[in-house]
């Protein structure tokens, strides 16, 4: 009867040591699957900062093509004004209004620099519906016979953004 008696206790405290074993093995499961989950969502999260910015990088292209387009339209189509649109030289005079982009009036708020008696340049800014914008830069040399055109065209108008992406557009002719 002794015998009997030290058999089961040895069983009993075998049996309570694999109910721990087996919470163990749960934990560890579950810190398993969660290290995955997150692992999933650091992958799906970067791929989604990286598609925005491919789109945000479209936007900025775009920008900057409809200034250039702008630009090339006034530049070589000037109807309405007897010279260009844009400055050629200390004595050219570009109108001051009139010249229409984005139905804005661009002339009324573009500047004119680095005149001499063959070159100077105009910049004007544009912004679009859309919350994206573009400066632009007609330069002008050989007294108009040689141009220059530069945008740059940005996803948001946002000068402090940390994610603001700009592209560029030349044009020589």
């Amino acid at each position: 009867m002794i015998n009997e008696y030290k058999d089961m206790t040895i069983g009993s405290g075998t049996k309570n040591h694999k109910k721990g074993y087996l919470l163990l093995l749960a934990v560890l499961l579950a810190s398993i699957i969660l290290s995955i989950g997150l692992g999933i969502f650091v992958i799906i999260n970067k791929s989604l900062i990286l598609a925005s910015t491919g789109r945000d990088s479209q936007f900025a292209f775009y920008a900057a093509d409809s200034g250039i387009e702008c630009a090339l339209y006034w530049d070589r189509r000037h109807a309405g004004f007897s010279t260009g649109v844009f400055a050629t030289s200390t004595s050219s005079s570009p109108p001051s209004s009139g010249v229409l982009c984005n139905s804005a009036d661009i002339a009324s708020s573009w500047t004119i620099s680095n005149q001499t008696a063959n070159t100077a340049d105009t910049a004007f800014n544009m912004a679009f519906a859309n919350g994206t914008c573009t400066t632009v830069t007609v330069k002008k040399s050989d007294s108009g016979l040689t141009t220059r055109l530069e945008a740059f065209g940005f996803n948001t108008c946002n000068t402090q953004s940390p994610r603001r992406i700009e592209r560029a557009v030349r044009v020589r002719y």
